[in-house]
């Protein structure tokens, strides 16, 4: 599937230079990955929209070796990370580079919500596209992972995913919508239900799904909710294995 990509500018991505995994976070995930993979060999993660390198460093020192690949299209990003023998850096899409080898782990940690194209169906399709791309790349029993912003529907589950990326989309709306706080006016953001991500990850081929709870959060006042449709924003982490 041929669907372009809108990308963030540089002055967008400035909120983006952080690490937003802290150690009881991380200590809940390596739990599930040691359970979940042979962690004692050595393996390979792919860190998809790896910014600044501070998760892959994560990973390095608690995983003395395993080697980490962090692809991330925005320079100013990937320039802060610090260099390590077991770090590959790779400024790209993860839709446009061609990564040869195979992986053992994929991971995206708040990234495929920033997967949109020029229309919602187009962008679901890129989602999509995405997950079941990581799944042809993984080898056998590996692990997909993905730190996501679940946004529950109250009615309809996902209908809030359609009301924010048409709002946040529109270049005619930019300028209000920047005002209201979402950096990615005038390009878009498509958060989903956890329910349509697990659709997604079977679509994509995957067998095994372990999904795992962390916190609520959001600010938004009861008249923005009711606009969007929201119920409830929650902060998780979703598993798949390829069997």
């Amino acid at each position: 599937m041929d669907v372009s990509v809108r990308k963030l500018r540089t002055d967008q991505t400035t909120s983006f230079d952080t690490e937003y995994i802290d150690q009881n976070m991380f200590d809940n995930l390596t739990k599930h990955i040691d359970m979940l993979f042979p962690t004692n060999l050595p393996f390979h993660l792919l860190d998809v929209g790896g910014g600044n390198g501070l998760y892959a460093d994560k990973i390095l020192n608690r995983y003395a070796t395993a080697e980490v690949t962090l692809l991330e299209p925005e320079r100013s990003l990937i320039s802060k990370n610090v260099l390590h023998p077991r770090k590959h850096l790779i400024e790209a899409l993860f839709q446009e580079e061609s990564c040869e080898q195979p992986f053992d782990i994929i991971q995206f940690n708040w990234v495929l919500h920033h997967f949109v194209s020029h229309t919602y169906q187009s962008t679901t399709e890129l989602q999509q596209s995405a997950l079941t791309r990581a799944h042809d790349q993984l080898n056998a029993r590996g692990l997909v992972i993905i730190f996501e912003n679940f946004y529950e529907g109250m009615v309809v589950r996902n209908l809030p995913s359609s009301l924010i990326y048409q709002s946040t989309s529109s270049k005619i709306l930019a300028p209000i919508t920047s005002k209201m706080g979402a950096n990615t006016a005038g390009v878009g953001v498509c958060f989903n239900s956890r329910s349509a991500w697990h659709d997604m990850l079977i679509e994509a081929g995957f067998k095994t799904i372990l999904h795992v709870p962390f916190y609520a959060f959001g600010n938004l006042s009861v008249f923005k909710s009711r606009l969007l449709h929201l119920k409830q924003q929650n902060v998780g982490l979703l598993i798949g294995r390829k069997d």
